[in-house]
């Protein structure tokens, strides 16, 4: 039995009644005949929340839709699940929501009553944390769903919705002596139907009050007469039917055919369905003007996009049906949207971000159009059509509607061309690679799709043969078969390139023949790949310049080339905001991968610190949302790293003939030379003893020279004047009054000649310096090329050159010693 609570006094209570209800998990069922606004009251309840309830909301409108795979697209949709892995879709579904803490409305489920309930149940079963508002005409007979049935409003209430719909279509409207009893009775006569009274108050302006209320007191006697129909849904029929008795001819003519639309629709779509048959398209925004200001079509003006409420949608079937004429509807809104799609194929969906939430509102029409044409027997028809929206079917993360609809209409395609069961092979290899990872099974789409190639010799023929063998060559090169996958990704190039005016599929060649280069290890050739995919996509595809940026930016990375490749990030980030992407796939990534990407490389080249914080705490918060778990570890190991206190970062890199050196954001550009090829090694091994030689070979890429000359001093020289220089070094550090200023002075400079002295013939660590020895004269040079670098830094770049003027040494042996740690960037 379905526990239930019937006693309402008002709105407020069944809000405040609702809000006691909603505590997850459990299922609260939101009941009452059409038209008693259980949908408002619900967006209410989720709009009014306090932030003591901070729980994330999904909300799924079902009107529109028919049949399980429907549903579960469009919930998994509504709760951002990018892929299924290849998992039956409900069982995907409960895995996404296993530990999501959601507050998950299904508006309208009554007439998927079954699919809706089947669906609840495995999430109630098998997640912790979820809440599900349903609601629907009647329960849906789920053990253990608690009922929250809403009353019709009582008469204060009615009257006020009554007066404030009447007055936006007569605002000098007074309601006094027989005025304000004619609203009571109208009020009445709908028994507090929301839905009904704000029918009624359509028609304030056009009729008295007093007619209006005589007019529905009869519509409502002779349908009570009529046989067993509830008064409650009598009276909200009754509205319908006077209100469309009151209509223009032409307004009744297009209320009737707009029942073709499952849910939402634009204005453009209007004609090409309805018109015809007494109905031209001159008649059609007319007609839906009067539509709306009688509240028989509900219009959103922020989306431009009407609608008509399940219950007025029903209504409108009927009338179709009646006049016969839905089928006729139907197989016109088919044809519009098949062709829809077919323009958005031609286009190659470019740019995407004018066709994808072009697309993506008209979701429901597409579902419905396919039903149609497949009910119909137009098998044919539905696989073009289903191939043609392939790409979108992808870049919407919609991967399993795509292949559902492809595989039914393969169903039902005898007959179809070899050349649209290739397309369409190509759909399923495509599709099934990005959503379930598994690239074997892509593998044997794609075969068949070649199969159905073979012996067909036309250029039709060869370009769709050239895509497959992209795509198959991806799928071995994902097997870990590169030099194979490389090869028929240029075969299959080279017949794309027969087709120059296919700027998507030039781009997409090049990629597939730039991942061969880069997983055959040979960078460079995939780098100029990726610069013709960006180049071949200026006016073209965003998601394909998006995915060039992307790859063409990783292989600078590779070579080390951080900050050539932090501008190229930046942009794919840029177009995969601009065209709302969240997830492409293993290979593409996803938003949270590449804003990780764009995090790390800032790190990388030692820049915006900042910025690489905000883009990792972002990185982190999109890949829990979209379960991204290579990207979470990724912006969660930045996050330790930027939260890890700061050594100074330096500069020192050779980059298009010139060298960029700089110290914490201070740059500067310097000519090459030997003194700064030396410094660059001395920097990439600090603490470390390098004979100047040595350096001097590793600088210039040559054997160093070597041999030995005569000592410049011999053992007994070198020993006499270290003792003499002991001996002075005492005498300076003796009191005060022991010397006289003239004899410290005289002390002091024989200090410094026995110094110097002893310095030309001994090297660092107390070697011996050899008269006339290579070593010896690679000392002096070596010394000189680095301090003149060192001079020339410090006059471009003061900070740098101080820097390394205190802790570069110099001498038979060279050594970097900072003070204190640089983060080089070489």
């Amino acid at each position: 039995m379905t526990p239930a609570r019937d006693a309402f006094v008002g709105r407020l209570d069944a809000l405040s009644e609702l809000g006691a209800l909603a505590r997850s998990p459990a299922l609260v069922t939101v009941t009452g005949p059409g038209g008693v606004g259980k949908t408002r009251l619900v967006l209410e309840w989720l709009g009014g929340r306090g932030e003591t309830d901070a729980r994330r909301t999904a909300l799924v409108r079902l009107d529109g839709l028919s049949g399980e795979g429907a549903v579960l697209g469009a919930v998994a949709a509504a709760v951002d699940m990018p892929q299924t892995g290849g998992r039956p879709y409900r069982e995907a579904i409960v895995g996404w929501l296993r530990d999501t803490e959601l507050v998950l409305v299904l508006d309208n489920c009554e007439h998927v009553a079954e699919d809706a309930a089947a669906l609840i149940d495995a999430l109630l079963r098998d997640t912790k944390n979820l809440c599900v508002i349903a609601t629907s005409r009647t329960p849906l007979g789920y053990a253990g769903e608690v009922q929250l049935r809403l009353p019709m409003l009582d008469e204060a209430a009615a009257l006020d919705l009554f007066l404030s719909r009447a007055s936006r279509r007569a605002p000098e409207l007074a309601l006094q002596g027989g005025a304000s009893d004619a609203a009571k009775a109208i009020c009445r006569a709908m028994d507090g139907l929301p839905l009904a009274i704000e029918l009624a108050a359509g028609w304030v302006g056009v009729l008295p009050l007093d007619e209006i209320a005589a007019q529905l007191t009869e519509g409502l006697d002779i349908l009570q007469r009529r046989g067993p129909v509830p008064a409650r849904q009598a009276n909200l029929t009754a509205t319908m039917q006077w209100s469309h008795a009151l209509l223009s001819p032409r307004a009744r003519l297009l209320l009737r055919r707009l029942a073709a639309f499952p849910a939402g629709f634009a204005l453009g779509a209007v004609a090409p369905v309805c018109t015809g048959r007494e109905l031209a398209r001159g008649d059609v925004l007319p007609a839906l003007r009067e539509l709306v200001e009688h509240s028989l079509v509900q219009f959103d003006m922020e989306a431009a996009r009407y609608r008509l409420l399940h219950t007025v949608r029903l209504f409108a079937m009927a009338l179709a049906t009646q006049a016969g004429e839905f089928d006729e509807v139907k197989r016109a809104h088919a044809a519009h949207f098949s062709a829809l799609a077919l323009e958005a194929r031609a286009a190659d969906f470019v740019p995407e971000d004018h066709w994808l939430p072009r697309l993506q509102a008209e979701v429901d029409n597409f579902h419905a159009a396919l039903g149609t044409l497949l009910e119909a027997g137009c098998g044919v028809e539905a696989l073009q059509t289903a191939a043609a929206l392939t790409l979108f079917w992808w870049t919407a993360s919609r991967h399993r509607e795509g292949i559902g609809w492809l595989r039914a209409a393969l169903g039902q395609a005898d007959g179809a061309p070899a050349a649209l069961l290739a397309a369409a092979q190509f759909g399923l290899g495509f599709l099934e690679a990005h959503d379930t990872g598994d690239w074997a099974a892509a593998a044997r789409e794609l075969d068949l799709g070649l199969a159905h190639l073979v012996g067909l010799n036309d250029p039709g023929a060869d370009h769709l043969r050239g895509y497959l063998l992209c795509l198959r060559g991806e799928c071995d090169i994902m097997g870990g078969e590169a030099e194979a996958g490389l090869a028929r990704a240029r075969e299959g190039a080279a017949l794309i390139a027969h087709c120059p005016e296919d700027r998507w599929g030039q781009g997409f060649a090049a990629w597939n023949v730039g991942f061969g280069f880069e997983r055959s290890g040979d960078w460079e050739r995939a780098a100029d790949r990726y610069r013709t995919v960006i180049a071949t996509q200026r006016e073209g595809s965003l998601v394909v310049r998006m995915i060039g940026h992307q790859s063409l930016a990783h292989v600078l990375e590779h070579r080390g080339q951080a900050l050539d490749a932090l501008p190229l990030y930046d942009e794919a980030l840029a177009l995969c905001r601009r065209v709302g992407l969240s997830r492409l796939g293993d290979v593409h990534g996803s938003l949270a991968r590449l804003l990780a990407d764009c995090a790390r490389i800032r790190v990388a080249a030692g820049t915006g610190r900042d910025e690489a914080l905000a883009l990792a705490l972002e990185a982190e918060a999109v890949a829990e949302r979209l379960r991204d778990g290579a990207a979470r570890e990724a912006a969660a190991g930045l996050l330790r790293q930027l939260e890890t206190p700061l050594h100074p970062v330096g500069l020192f890199r050779r980059q298009d003939g010139v060298w960029v050196v700089g110290l914490d954001g201070t740059q500067a550009l310097l000519p090459g030379s030997k003194g700064l090829r030396q410094l660059k090694h001395l920097l990439q091994s600090p603490e470390a003893e390098i004979a100047a030689g040595d350096l001097a070979a590793l600088a210039d890429g040559e054997p160093r020279e070597t041999g030995r000359g005569e000592p410049v001093l011999d053992r007994e020289a070198i020993a006499a004047y270290r003792k003499r220089l002991a001996a002075l070094e005492r005498l300076l550090a003796a009191d005060g009054d022991a010397l006289s200023d003239e004899q410290r002075e005289r002390v002091r400079r024989e200090h410094e000649s026995v110094s110097r002295e002893l310095a030309t013939s001994v090297g660092l660590g107390g070697r011996t310096r050899r008269l006339g020895s290579p070593d010896e004269r690679m000392r002096v040079n070596v010394t000189r090329t680095l301090r003149a670098a060192i001079a020339e830094i410090e006059t471009l770049c003061p900070a740098l050159g101080r820097h390394l003027a205190a802790s570069v040494c110099t001498g038979s042996y060279c050594r970097y010693r900072p003070a204190s740690p640089i983060d080089w960037r070489f």
